[in-house]
């Protein structure tokens, strides 16, 4: 881990974007020194700018869909040869996850640096809401690399590799081991405790993770790993206490180019000076973009079979090409992805969802499922804003819950950890992936692999 752990090149936070003075943005490299309570404020902005980058396979670009792109219902109206239809193929190699991996450490690392700084400042009660900022970044940050590059707790894989875990700056000399599965969630969860702990804004702010997303992500974290007790304890706490409120049937159909929106808990911002452009997740689902994620036909099907489904209106019949258009893309295509209001150019500017108030709900009525609680409680509460005329129901099942997932998250990146939490196997086309397949997990980045002098093991079924 000599390349991502200590620090972050200074052209990396320099490179392909003007635009330093956004928001979020940095004004300090991470090897500079964060003097003052508005330095740390900029050290911040910059963490999040780093895992964002506007670059392949980051968390602002294929990655914010990666679950959509390899789960049971999805579909390639087009395939261009990127990133996004090799995930979906299940055909990357240890060659091609560089970018998933690196620019996710380098944001921990420049995390590292900031609390490594902050702690030397003499306001250390202005400090504290940033430092508690910082952890939950930090649990957020490994959250999706254990995604993406370790199996799921419950998933009942024998692949018990997780993270190598980076809880401080390491000298230019670290090599660094992968952590157990187990150690790799208990951080993620410690990191989010810290955060809720530690004086954590409850304020909303835009784009950035306060005391009730990091509340959100440990309950997440904690269905995971199959700690549901927790998780339920923590999705309540939102669910009672938290300012946020379940998108109606009259605005669902409406927020998706907005900031800030009613359930929207945490989202990663974009705007045209600070975005993925042709890597963001609006240009794989557009007909005239790269065209690389749609929904299957089948799911277009189920989904718009009851009309008074308001999510039935997140899907959208392009199956007819315009004026024999020869850059439309025929298929059936998420509308998660409208472009932010205001933006030159729509598609290249959507905000990444990280979570919502909805998957709160759905969390809730997972976990009490499993500890015998009334997890129909909460699914009622969730569909009777998505659907009119709603009859409550008095009980319900796993696959009821996975399926009210199903219609609520799409495009979301959530269903393939879904199925594979859960123990189901994801069936797309072709492809029949097991909870405890191989694939389920991405390979490490080669590169990392020859850095570590044979101290990183790469995971089981991808070679060196």
């Amino acid at each position: 881990m000599k390349r991502f752990l200590y620090t972050i090149p200074v052209a990396l936070i320099l490179a392909g974007c003007d635009a330093l003075d956004q928001d979020p943005s940095t004004s300090v490299t991470v090897d500079t020194a964060i003097t003052s309570i508005e330095d740390l404020s900029n050290a911040v902005n910059g963490a999040y700018y780093v895992a964002t980058y506007g670059n392949m396979l980051t968390v602002a670009s294929e990655m914010s869909i990666y679950a959509d792109l390899v789960g049971p219902d999805s579909y390639q109206p087009a395939s261009s040869g990127q990133n996004a239809s090799r995930l979906a193929q299940y055909s990357m190699t240890s060659a091609d996850t560089y970018n998933a991996y690196y620019y996710l450490y380098a944001a921990i690392a420049s995390v590292n640096n900031a609390l490594e700084k902050a702690a030397l400042l003499e306001d250390q009660e202005a400090a504290m809401p940033y430092v508690a900022e910082l952890y939950a970044m930090r649990g957020l940050f490994h959250f999706h690399l254990a995604t993406y590059f370790a199996p799921i707790p419950t998933s009942g894989s024998q692949n018990d590799m997780g993270l190598v875990l980076a809880d401080k700056v390491f000298d230019i000399s670290y090599i660094g081991k992968r952590a157990s599965l187990e150690a790799t969630y208990q951080m993620i969860v410690d990191d989010f405790t810290r955060a809720v702990d530690s004086g954590l804004n409850k304020e909303r702010k835009t784009g950035h993770l306060n005391y009730w997303a990091a509340l959100a992500l440990r309950a997440r974290a904690n269905l995971y790993r199959g700690d549901y007790q927790a998780a339920l304890a923590d999705a309540q706490e939102v669910i009672s206490d938290s300012p946020y409120v379940l998108y109606t049937q009259e605005n669902y159909t409406k927020v998706w180019d907005q900031e800030g929106a009613d359930e929207m808990l945490m989202e990663y911002l974009q705007t045209d000076a600070y975005n993925a452009q042709r890597y963001a997740p609006g240009y794989y689902t557009s007909p005239r973009g790269y065209s690389e994620y749609g929904v299957s036909p089948e799911f277009y099907v189920w989904i718009c079979q009851n009309p008074s489904d308001v999510r039935s209106q997140m899907v959208a019949d392009y199956s007819q090409a315009p004026d024999s258009d020869p850059d439309y893309n025929t298929g059936y295509y998420p509308l998660k992805y409208p472009g932010n209001a205001g933006a030159s150019v729509r598609m290249y500017t959507n905000n990444i969802k990280v979570i919502r108030l909805s998957e709160v709900y759905l969390i809730a009525a997972e976990a009490a499922l499993h500890e015998g609680g009334d997890a129909a409680g909460y699914l009622n509460a969730l569909r009777k804003e998505r659907i009119e005329g709603y009859v409550p129901v008095s009980s319900c099942t796993l696959d009821e819950i996975i399926d009210e997932r199903r219609k609520e998250l799409f495009a979301e990146g959530q269903i393939a950890f879904d199925f594979w939490r859960n123990g189901k196997t994801v069936k797309n086309g072709s492809f029949s992936v097991s909870a405890t397949d191989f694939r389920t997990v991405l390979p490490l980045p080669v590169e990392e692999i020859d850095l570590s002098e044979g101290l990183l093991v790469q995971n089981p079924g991808y070679g060196k």
